[in-house]
């Protein structure tokens, strides 16, 4: 585990997220409809989207940060319904199952991990049969640059592959697409040109300024590329 003391460009970035109000509530929507009232969120951060979830039932928001876990607790831990476990994807989740989950959101976590179809599967077997699997994740290879090198990225996903990634988990691919157009030109210049560590915190107030009212026109509007790819995954329920 890394000293208090060191740099975390990650934490400093979740802190700049949990002022940026209407990007948080932009994620939430669309999350919104597919939300069940048993949500294990597995890569909470400091608790940005914990908050929004806990309106729908239980929550168990799960990290492998200890720090964030604090920070997550310190803000959220008096809330109705919400617990908090830490959670290492590169160790089994069967631990997890004692909840009983019937949502599971991975909000910018999978591309974290190295090895994702195991998670995937994973998750399939934490559901029930009918329960969904909501992901958000970067999309795009060419965009990846030095911020998601900062950040810890993997990857970053196409439709395609995520699409196949889930189904061959076992899900049943609900919903897939690509989001946030605007936001690719950012990223390219932070990242591949600038060569950033992590984002600006000026430049995350401006963009959560410009999501305001980007995302109510946005929802209308066809996207064949998108800096994030959102995915609703089903788990089949069984044949009679």
């Amino acid at each position: 585990m890394a000293s208090s003391k060191a740099w975390d460009g990650q934490r400093e970035t979740l802190d700049d997220l949990s002022t940026a109000v209407h990007y948080n509530e932009w994620i939430y929507g669309m999350l919104k409809p597919y939300l069940g009232n048993r949500i294990l969120e597995i890569g909470c951060g400091t608790g940005n989207l914990t908050g929004y979830f806990a309106r729908h039932g239980r929550v168990l928001a799960s990290d492998v940060n200890d720090g964030y876990l604090k920070e997550a607790r310190r803000r959220l831990g008096k809330t109705a319904g919400v617990s908090f476990q830490k959670v290492n994807l590169d160790r089994p989740l069967a631990a997890l199952k004692r909840f009983q989950p019937d949502t599971i959101v991975c909000v910018n976590v999978l591309e974290h991990i190295e090895d994702d179809r195991r998670v995937l599967a994973q998750c399939l077997r934490l559901l029930p049969p009918g329960g969904k699997l909501l992901l958000f994740v970067p999309a795009f290879q060419f965009l990846y640059g030095s911020m998601d090198k900062s950040y810890g990225h993997f990857r970053r996903y196409s439709r395609p592959e995520l699409e196949q990634k889930v189904a061959r988990a076992g899900f049943q691919v609900d919903y897939c697409r690509y989001l946030n157009l605007l936001g690719i030109l950012g990223w390219w210049f932070n990242g591949k040109v600038l060569k950033r560590k992590i984002i600006p915190k000026s430049q995350m107030m401006l963009y959560d300024f410009v999501v305001s009212f980007s995302s109510k026109i946005e929802k209308f509007l066809p996207k064949p590329i998108g800096l994030s790819l959102y995915c609703v995954g089903l788990k089949k329920s069984r044949k009679p």
